[in-house]
């Protein structure tokens, strides 16, 4: 396995690269837009809270998005 050079909010992080180097990448600048997005709006966050506030709401989204495709079905207990 290869690993992938990716820049998120000024910081350069090396992770591990599977055969999808694009969506990894396209990963890597949605967070790094949230954040910079985040951080642009109040000039009294630190960047840390910034990035936490930003993977609580991708987080959010997520869990909204499993819910639009319904509830998971788990094993009978008959």
């Amino acid at each position: 396995m290869r690993t992938l050079e990716v820049e998120i909010f000024n910081t350069h992080l090396t992770v591990w690269a599977g055969a999808n180097v694009a969506y990894l990448q396209t990963l890597a600048a949605e967070v790094d837009a949230r954040i910079q997005q985040i951080y642009a709006a109040s000039t009294q966050i630190s960047p840390l809270r910034a990035a936490i506030m930003a993977a609580y709401m991708l987080a959010d989204e997520a869990k909204q998005q499993q819910g639009k495709k319904g509830p998971k079905q788990g094993p009978s207990s008959s």
